[in-house]
């Protein structure tokens, strides 16, 4: 058995705002990026994340948390679990973050087992290179042009800089480029989702 170290924790939410100006503003965690339904803070060691609850999380008051952890090779990881009768909803499937799989405890906790790619970018800062993001995820073009961003094929300036260098010669302020940085980085979860619910 070999789980690394413990990469995110989720805690589901009645109210994913409420929670997140606790969070933020009252313990002071640090915003490290948003989507509808995700919400992850910077900590020491493995992220915090927060969720809004599910369905089946709403009747009697239950709390419900979810952690992640890393492991070196995914699929020999579930052959010795499956091996022990440890329940999986699922076999290892490929998103593009790398391969994952979800095992519940006794208890009926989910326990997610990530096996990162080791040559993709998993989180967008500041310094990624525009043309680094748009060509890996055609898609997150949009979040630029929502912006006011406009990228052609003979921009090359604009192509080759940093995020913060570009949104700076297309005249954002600081506090539009922590928002575009996690309107992208919300792109990238929001297509590793759909690229996971399209292989189940």
């Amino acid at each position: 058995m070999a789980l690394k170290d413990l990469a995110f924790t989720i805690l589901y939410v009645e109210d994913l705002e409420r929670a997140t100006k606790f969070y933020r503003d009252t313990l002071g965690l640090t915003l490290a990026y948003a989507t509808r339904g995700w919400v992850q803070f910077d900590t020491n060691g493995a992220a915090l994340v927060l969720h809004p609850k599910l369905d089946h999380q709403q009747q009697g008051g239950a709390q419900f948390t979810h952690v992640a952890f890393r492991v070196d090779d995914l699929n020999a990881e579930y052959k010795l679990l499956n091996e022990k009768n440890v329940k999986f909803h699922a076999p290892p499937a490929t998103a593009s973050f790398g391969k994952h799989a979800t095992l519940v405890d006794p208890e009926g906790n989910e326990i997610d087992l990530l096996e990162w790619a080791p040559t993709r970018a998993r989180m967008v800062t500041q310094n990624t290179v525009v043309n680094e993001i748009i060509n890996n995820h055609p898609e997150t073009m949009e979040v630029f042009e929502d912006h006011g961003i406009r990228i052609c094929g003979g921009c090359l300036v604009l192509l080759n800089a940093p995020v913060y260098e570009t949104a700076e010669y297309s005249g954002l302020a600081s506090e539009e480029l922590s928002e575009l940085v996690e309107e992208l980085n919300g792109k990238l979860v929001e297509l590793d989702s759909l690229s996971h619910a399209t292989q189940k």
